[in-house]
Formats: structure tokens, sequence, C-alpha cells
């Protein structure tokens, strides 16, 4: 990342949270109401562990358990692993490059300040002078663009050449 910022500037502020008590059918009520992939599970208001849809997928799903019979605390991913509002947004890549996660809760002493996930950190780092160092790595070339008559779908669009063929945007995407 060319200027690295502390993760408080790009992490989500709302966290979507539940106790440790709460069914695992609670759970994932909660994860459809807040539009998420993931809840921070909170004893006496102290986040300890979170749960993802991985989690009621592999640990409740898969061995035929009944949702609401089991809870938040039984397949919860604990110690809960966390950064501060200070850290950067570099570091927090690498932890979770390292920890083979997706989503870090931001606490400040015992108190869940946010969290930030692997989009929030693709949605910083890729700048413009990253993006252009990362076209260079792939030797990927932007194609030429004109207006036109998708050979492909017959849509008239902007064209990219593609193998001799004129195609529209969406129809280059999907080749």
């Amino acid at each position: 990342m060319t200027a690295d910022i502390p993760v408080r500037e790009i992490m989500t502020r709302e966290v979507c949270t539940v106790s440790k008590e709460e069914s695992v059918l609670n759970v994932s009520r909660k994860m459809i109401e807040c539009g998420v992939g993931s809840v921070v599970v909170l004893e006496s208001f102290k986040p300890v562990g979170i749960v993802t849809e991985r989690d009621i997928i592999l640990k409740v799903v898969s061995r035929n358990r009944i949702p609401s019979e089991v809870s938040a605390e039984e397949i919860m991913n604990y110690p809960l692993i966390s950064v501060t509002p200070e850290t950067s947004a570099r570091e927090a890549g690498r932890i979770m490059l390292k920890k083979g996660i997706r989503r870090l809760p931001v606490v400040n002493g015992d108190e869940l300040v946010g969290i930030v996930t692997d989009t929030d950190l693709l949605s910083y780092s890729i700048d413009l002078g990253e993006y252009m160092g990362l076209v260079r790595e792939a030797n990927y070339i932007t194609p030429e663009v004109e207006e036109g008559k998708c050979e492909r779908c017959g849509r008239i669009a902007e064209l990219y050449d593609f193998d001799g063929m004129k195609v529209c945007e969406d129809c280059y995407e999907t080749i």
C-alpha cells in the first residue's frame, strides 16, 4: 500500500453483535437483518469471539444440528483475533493473510469500536498507483475501446477487441 493509514479510517463502525447465549437460529437471522456474513459475539458487552457463515455451515448444517438448539458460544471462533484502531491497514492485512481470516474486529481496550474486512482493505489499497502496479505484474493490457455493435450479443455499446472480435463489456468479461 502506497500510504499506510490506521484501520480506524477504513473500518466499519456499526458492527453486528450477539450474546454468546444466542441461538444459531437467531445469529443467522441477525446476519440477514444486518446484511453481513459474520457477527461478533459479546459477553458482558466485551467481544469474545466471532461467528461466520462458514462456521454455521461447517459446525451446524453439515452436522445436521438444530440451529435453535446450538448457541453462538458453541460454534464461535475464539480467542478473538482483533486489532486496535491505531493498527495500520498494512498490518491488518498481514494478520488476515497469516491467520487465513477475512474479518478483524477493532477493539479499543475491552470495547468493540468497529470491524475491518478484506473488502475494506481492498477498497483502500487499490488506488491508481497500485492498480497500475497490478496491471504491470499481470502483464495485462487494457483493451482499446470503440463504439458499435457487439459481434457476440448484438448490443450497441462500447466495444473491446477480443481475439479479433469486437465485443461489449459484458461479453468481454464473460469470455
